[in-house]
């Protein structure tokens, strides 16, 4: 394999849970999700070396506490969970994988357009077999976002974490728009997500949405054969939802979407790249040591408490 090893089009994303929970908090919208619980499943995943096949269910929360420190300075801390739980093996056992992060940053206010933020995201990730410095992952975002319109912005910012195949560096570049009426939303943060949403009525929305996701998990005895590991995840959704009001501060969404380029890739704990952008894998020399599963349709239940911000003038 040469030095350079291009992504397929599943790899442009990365920790979408994680990201988009973290953005949220920083304002990027006119709301805060104080809290999101999250549950799916896709039914049936056929391995591509066998007729064998797995479930994959997963399931999150996200709290997140913003504290006013004055009128330009908020302290921003939040915890996130997320588990996941399929074969990675044909003929092994069903594995769950799970990640915990802690959310602690900054975000401040240089003028009435311009908002700069920066928060630290130490993560565990792991199966939980034996915790070691291996599990452990540390991250972070710098954010800037400019203000055009009391419904219009645009943000620029770059996000780091040290992955288990090595350092990931991923520029960002998005957007948040409200129609005047408050009934068309575009909220977008490029390569890793967008949602486009219509209020039909006060109880209901419709919308469609694209998740992309870059996870790695330490993860040991996974089979008789290899004590350590790491696992890479690597998926697109792209979703169809609607979305039930309950009230100005809560609701529900169900979604059905569709998996593109789908992967759970097992390595060797010493096999590492140099480090990785959302297009390139530096010196990627490493040996995948089970097979994939294929695509498949997935379905998803979204809790969310939010907290709206008023829009200043």
């Amino acid at each position: 394999m040469g030095v350079f090893s291009t992504y397929t089009l599943a790899n442009w994303g990365y920790t979408i849970a994680l990201l988009l929970c973290t953005l949220t908090q920083v304002q990027s919208q006119n709301y805060v999700d104080l809290l999101k619980v999250n549950a799916g499943t896709t039914p049936i995943n056929t391995f591509d070396s066998s007729g064998n096949a797995s479930v994959l269910n997963e399931y999150g929360l996200d709290a997140n506490v913003p504290l006013k420190i004055n009128e330009c300075t908020t302290f921003l801390t939040g915890l996130s969970y997320e588990n996941f739980q399929t074969k990675l093996f044909p003929e092994q056992k069903v594995q769950s994988l799970s990640g915990l992060a802690l959310k602690l940053g900054v975000s401040h206010n240089f003028n009435e357009k311009l908002t700069g933020t920066l928060i630290l995201l130490p993560k565990l990730s792991t199966n939980f077999g034996r915790i070691g410095h291996k599990d452990f992952q540390m991250g972070g975002i710098a954010f800037m976002k400019l203000k055009r319109k009391p419904n219009l912005n645009y943000r620029v910012g770059l996000y780091y974490n040290t992955e288990s195949f090595g350092p990931l560096f991923v520029p960002l570049l998005g957007m948040y728009y409200l129609s005047t009426n408050e009934r068309f939303e575009i909220t977008a943060m490029l390569p890793i997500a967008a949602d486009i949403n219509y209020k039909l009525i006060r109880l209901l929305n419709v919308g469609v949405n694209f998740n992309g996701q870059t996870k790695s998990y330490h993860v040991t005895h996974i089979n008789p054969g290899l004590k350590s590991a790491y696992v890479v995840r690597q998926t697109n959704e792209l979703f169809a939802y609607l979305r039930f009001n309950l009230g100005k501060t809560c609701f529900v969404q169900t979604k059905v979407g569709q998996s593109f380029g789908r992967k759970f890739r097992v390595y060797n704990d010493d096999e590492k790249v140099d480090f990785a952008l959302p297009l390139t894998f530096v010196n990627d020399k490493r040996r995948q040591l089970n097979s994939n599963f294929s695509n498949g349709m997935v379905f998803q239940v979204v809790f969310v408490y939010r907290l709206p911000i008023p829009a200043s003038k």
